[in-house]
């Protein structure tokens, strides 16, 4: 089992309510909006979980792309689902990253 402090600055930064959601962000939250939202945890752990969602779309996505998925492609309609979730998710992100800084200034 993962240690909670490892190697995800968002798993080592937060002491909130539900720090248990850090790990997999696409498994805890049905949405990036969603995790957006989510006020039980700061800002600066929201923002690092997106990237984090962010981070796993991009590979995925490439792996597909390069064809180094698993034996079986995955169909063009799930490809399109990928590459929609990762625009949310990079909205979700531009909003807070927008937010703060306005916040900020």
């Amino acid at each position: 089992m993962n240690d909670i402090t490892g190697s995800h600055p968002a798993q080592a930064v937060s002491n909130d309510a539900d720090a248990a959601k850090a790990p997999d962000p696409r498994r805890h939250y049905a949405s990036p909006e969603d995790l957006r939202e989510d006020i039980n945890l700061d800002v600066a752990t929201r923002e690092e979980l997106l990237r984090e969602w962010q981070s796993d779309l991009d590979q995925r996505l490439s792996a597909e792309s390069e064809g180094m998925s698993a034996s079986d492609p995955i169909s063009a309609e799930k490809e399109s689902r990928l590459a929609n979730e990762h625009r949310r998710v990079s909205k979700a992100l531009e909003e807070m990253c927008a937010e703060r800084q306005s916040a900020a200034g």
